[in-house]
């Protein structure tokens, strides 16, 4: 929805069912990320495949909003053709705001959404990006009273240009001061507001020049005692203003994919290190989470067909396939985390492919093993393996299911994850002994999964029966 006055609304985060708008600013000329871009503006600025705006607007909508205030001034055409594209592409609500004053200051931007607002709002800018969970944070953290709240981090030591940060003092949970040369200070300003209608007035007292500044703004909060600080904690954000912090952006974007406590070892100390770069660059194709999937699929198939060929230079190949795959299938829900693309079926379908590419691996290197080797052992080799394959997966979801936490991630678990058994298939591979590899992988995963059944039956209570 484009409208030069935006309507009001009457949304309240003290509602249990409702949250309110986010307003966002992308007004700004943005010189200094402008001039390293190529002269893009900022808020079209491409961050990992998606642009500034549309990763600030995913992220309101990732943290339950769903109306969105969109205010522009420099190269205004050109964002309001993006927005129209978001809005129909996302289904949500998005009102342009034009603020014909954008070049006196961000605080003129805000008026120009905030003088038509009567309740509570988020106030964010379109180069901050932060996790969702600031969002809900600031929600779940307002109160009765017509205070504002502004995220803060109190974890100075990891911001990348500190220099020219905005700064907080603070008593107890009330600021006190604010300003970039502020010293000595106890936090760092976020750009991340949940603001009541006292900011309007804060808002309409320009400069002597004409300036409308946040910073001003604030600071007449701060004089009347009605700003607070919410402490983010381990929370992320990223202030992307300069070329510099983009690609620092970039970075730590790409190190949060990482999972420490459930990837295995190969996927922490190999896969990740590989797939994280294949990730950055397909960030930035129209490639979805789940056409990787099927890819990573297909590879592990064609790696299994290749398994059954028997020789050892098609073995190898099937092992350096198969491998890939591997390595292939953390991308998908890599991408879907950085463009906020997850869904229950892409996990759902990614864990089923997943079984059928065990399965297929490990038909093709029993055909393999049976062409030198036709006996009972091969047979057997086979379900030792195929079996231990499937219900390590399956007991671990079922575990999950059953007792609502993870089952214990000791030695044997993660040497029976599937990243692992791929790899020391593909070693199997290299030294021509693929099946020996799989079935000794399959008996790793018995004695996983038999692992579990001990430590639940020695915890009572997970033995203890289930009420009707």
């Amino acid at each position: 929805m484009n409208a030069d006055t935006p309507r009001t609304v009457s949304i309240s985060p003290r509602s249990a069912d409702r949250v309110p708008p986010a307003v966002i600013l992308a007004a700004g000329a943005g010189v200094r990320l402008r001039e390293g871009n190529g002269g893009r503006p900022k808020p079209l600025t491409e961050l990992l495949g998606l642009s500034l705006l549309e990763r600030s607007i995913l992220s309101c909508r990732a943290a339950g909003v769903d109306e969105c205030y969109v205010v522009v001034g420099y190269a205004q055409e050109r964002i309001v053709h993006l927005i129209d594209e978001l809005e129909a592409r996302h289904g949500i609500s998005i009102t342009v705001v034009r603020n014909p004053n954008w070049e006196t200051g961000n605080g003129s931007s805000a008026l120009a959404a905030v003088s038509h607002l009567t309740d509570p709002f988020l106030l964010l800018m379109c180069d901050h990006v932060f996790d969702p969970a600031i969002l809900r944070l600031l929600m779940t953290a307002a109160d009765e009273s017509d205070s504002c709240l502004l995220a803060v981090d109190r974890h100075t030591d990891r911001i990348f240009d500190l220099e020219d940060a905005t700064k907080v003092r603070l008593d107890g949970q009330l600021i006190t001061a604010i300003g970039k040369e502020l010293t000595p200070f106890d936090g760092v300003d976020t750009g991340l507001f949940l603001c009541s209608p006292a900011l309007l007035s804060a808002l309409e007292k320009p400069t002597g020049s004409g300036k409308r500044s946040l910073t001003r703004a604030v600071r007449h909060l701060i004089n009347q005692g009605k700003i607070k600080a919410v402490d983010v904690g381990d929370r992320f954000w990223l202030d992307v203003d300069t070329p510099e912090s983009l690609s620092d952006a970039r970075r730590v974007l790409l190190a949060k994919l990482a999972k420490p406590s459930e990837d295995g070892f190969v996927a922490r100390w190999l896969n990740r290190r590989v797939s994280l770069r294949l990730s950055s660059y397909l960030a930035s194709t129209h490639l979805s989470p789940g056409a990787i999937t099927l890819a990573s699929f297909v590879i592990a198939l064609s790696g299994a067909a290749l398994f059954a060929v028997g020789s050892y230079l098609w073995t190898v190949l099937a092992g350096l396939l198969v491998q890939f795959a591997s390595i292939v299938d953390g991308c998908d829900g890599e991408i879907a985390r950085l463009k906020f693309q997850t869904s229950r079926f892409g996990a759902w379908a990614d864990t089923v492919l997943d079984r059928y590419a065990d399965v297929a691996v490990v038909t093709g290197i029993s055909l393999g093993h049976w062409q030198t080797h036709p006996t009972a052992f091969t047979l057997l080799g086979a379900v030792l393996a195929l079996t231990g394959f499937i219900l390590a997966s399956y007991t671990k979801k079922e575990y999950e299911l059953r007792y609502g936490s993870k089952p214990p991630s000791g030695l044997l678990a993660r040497l029976s994850k599937r990243d692992m058994r791929l790899f020391v298939l593909f070693a199997g591979a290299l030294l021509n002994r693929p099946f020996e590899a799989m079935v000794l992988t399959g008996a790793v995963s018995h004695l996983a999964v038999g692992a579990h059944f001990l430590t639940a039956s020695r915890d009572r209570r997970l033995s203890e029966p289930r009420l009707p």
